[in-house]
């Protein structure tokens, strides 16, 4: 009767120690998903920190759209006025300055594009 409560309780005891390695097993790969989660944190706060930037930016972009916008109708309609008093203005300096702030207002368009795309 010794001998099987000898085998008995072996049997207890190597159960016990499965449960044992199982939960130490589950203790570990614990630490490992935690370990990663602090891994992941650190690698995306650059990219969160770029977004806030990205999204700082939108305004200030869209300030100046509206600005090239009202300056570009304000050099068109001088334009029109010298020509309605008969001057005649430096073809070469009006074209150009019509010509950079159409292009600036291409660029700030595409630029608050990219933005709204991030």
């Amino acid at each position: 009767m010794n001998k099987l409560n000898d085998i008995f309780n072996k049997i207890a005891k190597m159960e016990q120690n499965a449960q044992e390695v199982k939960l130490g097993k589950v203790q570990v790969e614990l630490g490992v998903l935690q370990d990663i989660e602090k891994e992941l944190i650190a690698a995306n706060a650059g990219a969160i920190k770029a977004i806030d930037l990205a999204n700082a930016a939108k305004k200030p972009a869209e300030t100046s759209l509206k600005a090239n916008k009202e300056l570009l109708i304000k050099f068109q309609d001088f334009v029109k006025q010298i020509k309605a008093l008969g001057i005649e203005a430096p073809q070469t300096e009006v074209e150009n300055g019509i010509v950079r702030i159409k292009e600036n207002i291409k660029a700030i368009e595409n630029l608050i594009g990219n933005l709204a795309k991030i």
